[in-house]
């Protein structure tokens, strides 16, 4: 009679195989010795699991955004090299995969999955709004093309990689080099992505943090505003610099105490504000006022020529989408452009060119209500909440903590309450 353990290797190679998610793997190696030792033999196993999750094109990404949480932040000829080697040999980045430890790869599989999770959810909330426009001729439900997936996959990537390589700078009083270059292969329709996925962790942060923010009697003390969105907002800025695995931890945490927890983690962590590099990019002409309207299509290529990043997209749904909505703005004006917050929560820089023309969504795009729910957010009484401030200190200064509600401290813990007495 045979055992699991007289499966000849072949074979429970190809079983691993099919685990389908990387994180699977620690666990089936600790089965038993056998499994172990025929992986020991073929580690390579690892690597092909993770392909198959992850998509060939995000892979760079993938290992960018990993080795970027591991940099030294002042070591500036280590980010230059990183994303010289992203943008100009991806595939170098590639071929280190099949030498990566097996935690290094599941943190890489579990970030994916991350990504997955907030990408699919912004297409699908974009999907439903376009749905329910004035004349909207978008229906049924939504099943991302490969290029539209790996689109919004890779931009949640570039936010994410720019959350890590540049939190920890102090003075946001200008650009530095290493930024610039960041920005620098990518044209304003590819920047809009990353504007549109920052509106969509903002809002997503915002809903996940409310509960907390708005009642909290420590953080009233603080005065942590809940309202503000954009650069105006500090701490909002530092919780959306931590990363989408810290939103999503926090989107998924369901106790209010964990929210707490987790919200003051972050205190003393680094800093930078993705909205104000992406409403001041450092290469415009300030002294440009040719509207985009006022370009031709040859102008335009010369502006923005094929960069030499090997993921270049050549799908022109993106680009007809942004020059509808920036006809009539000049260079400085052509990326998070407020009155644009609306079509950005319906991700228009995000859709193939076939699915544009098939649901007539340009014209569409030129009817979009300017605001949004992340706009409408900003529509809450700023006076109620800066009374609530005053209330929830007045609490905390007599020894009080915990849940404040108007009229209502039947949830305060007294200094009593604490010490048991």
């Amino acid at each position: 009679m045979s055992t699991f353990k007289t499966i000849p290797c072949e074979i429970m190679i190809s079983v691993l195989h099919e685990l389908g998610n990387v994180r699977f793997l620690l666990p089936s190696l600790l089965t038993c010795r056998h499994v172990y030792s025929c992986f020991k033999e073929n580690p390579g196993v690892a690597a092909e699991i993770l392909q198959h999750q992850i998509p060939p094109a995000i892979i760079p990404y993938s290992i960018a955004v990993l080795e970027a949480s591991h940099l030294s932040l002042r070591n500036k000829t280590l980010v230059h090299e990183l994303l010289e080697t992203l943008y100009t040999q991806p595939s170098k980045f590639t071929e280190r995969l099949r030498t990566m430890p097996v935690p290094l790869l599941t943190r890489m599989g579990h970030i994916h999955g991350v990504i997955h999770d907030l990408a699919t959810d912004f297409a699908s909330s974009a999907w439903t709004r376009l749905s329910k426009d004035q004349g909207s001729e978008v229906a049924g439900s939504l099943v991302l093309s490969p290029s539209e997936y790996l689109r919004f996959c890779r931009a949640f990537y570039r936010v994410e990689l720019y959350f890590c390589l540049f939190r920890s700078r102090t003075s946001l009083t200008s650009v530095p080099f290493h930024e610039h270059r960041f920005f620098s292969n990518q044209p304003p329709w590819e920047k809009e992505q990353l504007a549109s996925v920052q509106d969509f962790l903002d809002l997503k942060l915002s809903k996940a943090s409310h509960d907390v923010l708005a009642h909290d009697v420590e953080f009233g003390e603080l005065g942590i505003d809940y309202i503000t969105t954009g650069d105006d907002n500090h701490f909002r800025q530092l919780w959306l610099s931590q990363g989408v695995d810290f939103i999503h931890r926090l989107m998924s945490e369901s106790s209010y105490d964990g929210k707490k927890a987790l919200l003051k983690s972050a205190f003393d962590a680094g800093e930078v504000d993705l909205y104000d590099a992406l409403m001041s990019p450092p290469e415009t002409d300030l002294n440009d006022d040719t509207p985009l309207s006022g370009y031709a299509d040859e102008d335009l290529a010369v502006l923005f020529p094929p960069t030499e990043s090997q993921d270049q997209d050549t799908d022109k749904g993106p680009f007809e989408a942004w020059r509808v909505a920036f006809n009539p703005w000049p260079r400085t004006a052509w990326v998070m452009l407020t009155n644009n917050s609306g079509l950005r929560e319906r991700a228009y820089v995000f859709w193939d060119l076939d699915r544009i023309e098939t649901y007539g969504m340009l014209k569409l795009f030129e009817n979009t209500p300017e605001d949004s729910e992340l706009q409408r957010a900003c529509d809450d009484d700023m006076d109620e909440m800066r009374e609530s401030f005053e209330e929830r200190s007045k609490i905390w200064q007599k020894g009080g903590s915990g849940y404040w509600s108007k009229n209502d401290e039947s949830r305060i813990v007294w200094p009593t309450q604490q010490d048991g007495n």
